[in-house]
């Protein structure tokens, strides 16, 4: 497998974090609404499910897509000598 670059990295960690807090407040939800013995295995499905997409968009990324990041704004600075 080739070398991932880091556009590639980028977004693939930018997935990662949005599908991850998805699932997680859908847990919380899922936490008020279910009964203590029916939602550690329903937890276990959901995370499975969501580390599955994961994995999923990783794989469809490597094997679909070259990945090229433009910023959307460019931090300018400016280096002044001293007097």
């Amino acid at each position: 497998m080739a070398v991932e670059n880091k556009h590639t990295q980028k977004i693939k960690s930018m997935v990662k974090s949005e599908v991850t807090h998805m699932f997680e407040q859908a847990l919380d939800f899922v936490q008020v609404a279910c009964p203590e013995p029916h939602f550690k295995p329903l937890r276990s499905k959901i995370l499975r499910v969501g580390n599955n997409c994961i994995r999923s968009i990783h794989k469809e990324l490597d094997e679909h897509y070259d990945v090229l990041y433009r910023a959307s704004s460019e931090d300018i600075i400016e280096i002044q000598q001293k007097k």
